[in-house]
């Protein structure tokens, strides 16, 4: 059975791994790994993790995105105890028409919302349903899968792909998010690193509010009494401390839009479970998915994401799978 490692445990490795274990000895090696305590290392654990489709998408970054909210549906339906959930999504544009869209026809029960529905400013309105996801349920949940259908885990902290050189693959997939920038031999200088903080609330709420705009704000529910407030991008900035202006400003900006389940601005008129403050990677020019020898190993590079790990995840994986494939069915080279 062929061999391939993945480099990677975050979303975009445990994806690929569960595409790949189907026909393949299948081993993900990475520093950190679905069930550590909590580490501002990777990002995955800290995404809002939702689907929404990205603006600015590429024909082939979009198709990466349907293909993964068709598999992300299939498992709300099939594995509730996944914590994927179909949910209503409100989406709002104080910019983008309608005709800019791209997902527009994608979106189940998509409809355009009416002038009252939305708050002073809002250019466009749109509520359909989409998918949310608890990482720190699902993260274990895929992990246990995965080891189920076989799939290895080593713990591994790497410098360089080429450390991996040895360890009897066929195949090396570059999952590796934004320590692509840093792996010696790969050294993406694409890759930027982006702050994000988010603040964790009890809440009834039951809806996703995503506003996009000058202030970019949201508020995302898991379905469990609780929901992400947020939010910011704050590229090349990797500070870990929770930055109290900009909480104070999310909370200013989720009570302007949503009054009525937010009454107030200040932490004492929220019900806040926890601060959160996560690194996730950006990539100009976006999303990476090519195939390369270095040094003698057949490598798959899947990254690039920047805050859309959730959203692309399981489309990115099958193109990624796409790629491995065909290492792993070309032709014998000539001799002549």
């Amino acid at each position: 059975m062929p061999k391939i490692t993945i480099v990677g445990a975050g979303i975009t490795g445990m994806a690929i791994a569960s595409m790949l274990s189907r026909s393949n000895e299948v081993t993900i090696v990475a520093r950190n790994l679905p069930g550590d305590e909590d580490s501002r290392e990777w990002s995955s654990p800290w995404a809002g993790a939702c689907f929404l489709g990205l603006d600015g998408s590429t024909p082939f970054e979009q198709k990466l995105q349907t293909d993964s909210l068709s598999y992300l549906w299939s498992v709300a339906k099939s594995h509730p105890e996944s914590s994927v959930r179909i949910i209503e999504m409100h989406d709002l544009q104080d910019e983008t028409p309608l005709e800019k869209i791209w997902y527009r026809d994608l979106m189940p029960e998509f409809r355009v919302m009416s002038p009252n529905e939305l708050p002073e400013g809002v250019k466009l309105g749109m509520s359909y349903k989409s998918v949310v996801i608890t990482p720190a349920i699902f993260l274990p949940w895929l992990r246990e899968k995965l080891q189920t259908a076989g799939v290895k885990f080593v713990r591994k902290d790497l410098k360089s792909l080429s450390e991996m050189k040895g360890f009897g693959h066929d195949v090396l997939v570059n999952a590796t998010g934004f320590g692509a920038r840093f792996l010696e031999d790969v050294a993406d200088q694409g890759v930027v690193q982006i702050r994000g903080q988010t603040v964790l609330v009890n809440t009834s709420h039951d809806k996703i509010f995503m506003r996009h705009g000058k202030d970019y704000t949201y508020v995302i529910p898991r379905l469990d009494g609780t929901a992400i407030l947020g939010g910011i991008k704050q590229v090349g900035e990797t500070y870990a401390e929770v930055d109290q202006d900009v909480k104070l400003d999310i909370l200013r900006r989720v009570h302007a839009n949503l009054p009525q389940t937010f009454p107030g601005t200040q932490p004492a008129d929220f019900d806040i479970i926890r601060d959160n403050v996560g690194i996730r990677p950006g990539r100009s020019p976006g999303v990476r998915v090519e195939k390369e020898v270095i040094d003698g190993q057949n490598i798959v590079h899947a990254y690039g994401t920047g805050g859309g790990g959730y959203v692309f995840s399981f489309g990115l994986a099958r193109a990624a799978g796409t790629m491995v494939n065909d290492f792993m069915f070309a032709p014998p080279k000539s001799r002549l």
